[in-house]
């Protein structure tokens, strides 16, 4: 079988510091709780798939790899776009490599494994697009990811993925996309979570648990949640 990596990007769930554009809507602590949450489904997800997943931490100089989930790396210094290619340089003994965030507790194996699938029929890239001009994956050979690719690139913003799939096209790399998704940034955002888990809270338990306690959720699927643990 292909040696395929999923990174997962993500910041340690300390109040201040993550989901901050939640901070007014959630207090800054539950939208760290909220944060650590996400990350819990998102592995508990993606982990069915038939690849490694690997926690890519952005830290302060002195900070220590945090202990969950296991076996995690050091971001590198820098923008995004560095750290995306230092991250992915890393894995550059691996077939094919994706990346993802913490944002997106809905990703799943299936759509990490059909990202891979494109790459094997021919695709240099693949994007996951999201509702807001991103994407909540990115998926591609280690060798396509020159510094390149990564530089002068808008990113957190809604030309994200159009900046960086025109960069993947004029470098000569074949670009894919899969079916548009959600990720979670605002309020807005996480009202749309809010409203899908209501109805299936088990496609996200640790979120739910987490927006049920936070009056998100309505009592029946509070109730659900009750049910199921």
């Amino acid at each position: 079988m292909p040696a395929r990596t999923l990174l997962v990007m993500t910041k340690p769930p300390r109040p201040g510091r993550v989901k901050t554009r939640l901070v007014g809507e959630l207090s800054p602590v539950d939208a760290a709780r909220l944060q650590r949450a996400f990350l819990a489904d998102l592995l508990a997800g993606v982990r069915a798939g038939a690849f490694e997943v690997v926690p890519v931490w952005a830290l302060d100089r002195k900070e220590r790899i945090p202990r969950w989930p296991p076996d995690g790396r050091r971001q590198a210094t820098g923008d995004l776009g560095r750290r995306l290619a230092a991250a992915i340089a890393s894995c550059r003994d691996r077939d094919c490599v994706a990346v993802t965030g913490s944002d997106h507790p809905e990703l799943g194996a299936a759509r990490v494994e059909e990202a891979f699938g494109r790459l094997a029929a021919g695709a240099d890239v693949v994007f996951g697009p999201v509702r807001d001009g991103g994407f909540d994956l990115m998926a591609l050979r280690p060798g396509t990811a020159s510094a390149e690719l990564f530089t002068a690139i808008p990113w957190s913003s809604n030309r994200t993925l159009a900046a960086l799939a025109d960069r993947c096209r004029a470098l000569g790399h074949a670009v894919e996309e899969l079916d548009e998704a959600e990720d979670v940034d605002t309020p807005d955002d996480l009202r749309r979570l809010a409203a899908r888990l209501a109805v299936d809270p088990a496609r996200c338990p640790a979120t739910a648990a987490v927006l049920a306690e936070l009056g998100w959720l309505p009592a029946a699927a509070q109730g659900e949640l009750t049910c199921a643990s």
